[in-house]
């Protein structure tokens, strides 16, 4: 069986949900260089089990990795289930790496179960600010902020050890309400009507799918903002030392001025960064190869 092992190159496929799309990566490896890429997207699981169950059947060697996208996670600054109690996390109800003997990440059992029942083809499951650790460099006073559609996840370094993490949801939306004033004459009504249909009718498909998709990126941009801003409000009330450089981890190409709005805001330097997230999480995973 080893004999048999050793004709096979090890296959690592990463995937993640991005809406309602499976964004997947497939890479094999020769020792350290890659000998074949693959990227998919599947509209539905059935389609990517599938496909991983391709992969799997023609290489015994085949490691399937996935983010755990879900708000039941974060960071202590400790290895010690001490300073887990001290903090009101439970160690029954949870599981954790511990990093260095340092600090340590942490997820409920029920978030790992219930990704497991969902995907029994997984290997190995990271958490965002697993990824975001992997790739930071500057570890002093900074802060990194990693995102999808789906969620911001924010870590905060102090003294090369993550002391804080926080994960806000970019799809939740406050409910608004407003007050519509009666309108008494009629003509104003008929006239703003005709007036919109004529403007409807010289608007460009192309500019309505670009003003669509520029103000996605607005409203994107300013939670990203907002979630920084609550963030280091949290961070600083808690006692925390003041954050020098903010990194932003962006894995879905947002407009570059959002460096000088944080920056016009918050008086502190702030990078971003292209963030290959499939290609992270396969390099991750084959250190545990």
């Amino acid at each position: 069986m080893l004999l048999k092992n050793l004709l096979f190159k090890p296959n690592l496929i990463a995937f993640y949900k991005d809406e309602d799309i499976y964004k997947v990566l497939n890479e094999q490896y020769k020792k350290n260089d890659i000998i074949f890429s693959e990227t998919k997207e599947f509209e539905n699981k059935k389609d990517l089990i599938n496909y991983i169950h391709t992969i799997t059947e023609d290489n015994p060697q085949t490691y399937v990795s996935t983010l755990i996208q879900t708000q039941n996670q974060g960071v202590v600054p400790s290895c010690n289930k001490q300073k887990y109690k001290e903090l009101g996390i439970e160690n029954d109800n949870i599981k954790f790496v511990c990093i260095n003997n340092k600090y340590s990440f942490y997820i409920t059992i029920y978030e790992l179960m219930e990704i497991k029942r969902e995907f029994k083809c997984i290997d190995f499951s990271y958490s965002a600010f697993a990824l975001i650790d992997y790739k930071s460099s500057l570890r002093h006073n900074s802060l990194y902020i990693l995102f999808d559609r789906k969620y911001s996840y924010i870590l905060i370094y102090k003294d090369h050890i993550p002391i804080f993490s926080d994960i806000f949801d970019l799809t939740y939306e406050e409910e608004q309400t407003e007050e519509i004033e009666d309108i008494s004459d009629i003509d104003i009504v008929e006239d703003f009507e005709e007036s919109l249909d004529e403007d409807i009718e010289n608007i460009d498909e192309d500019e309505i799918e670009n003003n669509d998709e520029n103000i996605e990126n607005l409203n994107l941009e300013y939670k990203i903002t907002e979630h920084i801003k609550t963030a280091l409000k949290e961070y600083y009330e808690g006692g925390g030392d003041f954050v020098e450089k903010i990194f932003i981890f962006d894995t879905l190409e947002i407009e570059k001025n959002i460096t000088d709005i944080i920056n016009d805001e918050l008086f502190i330097e702030v990078s971003l960064e292209k963030f290959e997230l499939l290609k992270t999480i396969n390099e991750i995973s084959r250190k545990n190869v």
